[in-house]
């Protein structure tokens, strides 16, 4: 069935009328319609009647199946994986948004299994030390509860999701706006391999040789939140491809949360006082306030308080990860005192020595996590900074 649909949509049917097809018509009359005697199909499916000139067309049909075959010969090299609508996995959270995407090709595990519980995290590309925390703080926090997090792999505040996520030893999505044969940023390919090596998922609406577009972004975001339990926008300006989002949770009726700004007057963080102020989304009162996010998602929280020490040993190795840069690693442990070595290549190495290093000097590891991220904010590269949506 699914070479069949996807080949009516290389051929541009509306995703409204591929869903009804697949929800109404059986196989057999799904494979006539790529029949050179198809005519009859017509006078009994009346929506078709808009493509009839296209479905009439035997050569274009014959295109259409030769692109869908080819994108499933690239899928199969590469593995990724392609879900129809209502099938065992087409994610079940997904199919509650309006016209959910009749199509959905997802490099990893199914994501309709173990993702049902699921918070999705997002924000801007140049998050503050205030984005930072809020991430470091919450999201191992819901992790702890069994939560997955859902987000798009951009740079700055869906980076820092996936990798604190992933340091909870939890799971994750990222939602991807092209074709599945590239990641986009390409700086976040270790990344993205990262996420499929524990469990997660890379997933995208739009098939393999698709390239990363402006409009392909603010569609992706319906997926983040389609995907989610809950929303939360952890460092945002009012005019900024995240309020995309939050719209449409609105439109959904997702539950909507932002870390409380107070009153703070910095730019990044407009979003969250627009969310406020008109009673859009609740605030999270600070780092130790996710239960809140929880019930309003309609669970119980079930575990034990995390102790603010794992937070910030947490904390310290989301951070540690993050370095994509040796030299301003470098510059980072000279300036507490450290001297770099090779060996520090080895993650766990490099935390062990940093914790050590700061029992023996009597540091406050808060110091040491504000020094790091204060080095990769005022070393932000603003060639790194991909398509503003």
């Amino acid at each position: 069935m699914e070479r069949y649909i996807i080949a009516l949509n290389e051929l541009g049917l509306r995703n409204d009328v591929l869903l009804k097809i697949i929800l109404d018509y059986n196989p057999d009359v799904l494979v006539s319609l790529f029949d050179q005697n198809n005519s009859n199909i017509f006078l009994t499916n009346m929506e078709l009647l808009t493509y009839k000139d296209v479905l009439s067309d035997y050569s274009k049909l014959s295109e259409a199946l030769n692109k869908a075959d080819e994108i499933l010969k690239i899928n199969q090299e590469l593995g990724v994986y392609t879900a129809i609508y209502s099938s065992d996995n087409y994610p079940c959270n997904l199919m509650r948004i309006n016209n959910p995407p009749a199509i959905i090709y997802y490099k990893g595990a199914n994501p309709n299994i173990g993702f049902d519980k699921a918070i999705a995290s997002i924000g801007t590309r140049r998050p503050t030390q205030f984005g930072f925390n809020a991430i470091n703080y919450l999201i191992p926090q819901w992790v702890n509860e069994g939560f997955a997090i859902i987000s798009g792999l951009a740079y700055g505040i869906d980076r820092l999701s996936h990798i604190a996520c992933l340091t909870s030893k939890g799971k994750t999505i990222a939602v991807l706006a092209h074709g599945l044969d590239r990641v986009y940023p390409k700086e976040n390919v270790i990344l993205a391999d990262a996420i499929l090596k524990n469990g997660g998922t890379l997933l995208s609406e739009y098939p393999v040789k698709t390239r990363a577009e402006k409009y392909r972004f603010i569609n992706r975001n319906r997926l983040i939140v389609g995907l989610s339990k809950a929303i939360v926008a952890m460092e945002c300006e009012e005019k900024s491809g995240s309020m995309h989002s939050i719209e449409f949770a609105k439109e959904q009726k997702c539950p909507i949360f932002c870390p409380d700004p107070g009153l703070s007057s910095q730019e990044s963080l407009s979003g969250l006082k627009y969310i406020l102020e008109n009673n859009i989304g609740t605030a999270i009162k600070d780092g130790r306030d996710y239960e809140c996010t929880i019930i309003k998602a309609g669970y119980d929280v079930n575990e034990s308080r995390l102790s603010n020490d794992y937070i910030k040993n947490q904390y310290l190795r989301s951070i540690l990860i993050g370095f994509d840069d040796n030299m301003l690693l470098k510059k980072s442990l000279e300036e507490m005192g450290m001297n770099y070595c090779s060996d520090f290549i080895n993650l766990d190495i490099l935390y062990s020595h940093i914790k050590s290093y700061i029992l023996e000097q009597n540091i406050k590891i808060t110091d040491v996590i504000n020094l790091f991220i204060k080095n990769i904010i005022s070393t932000t590269d603003e060639g790194k900074i991909e398509l503003d949506v």
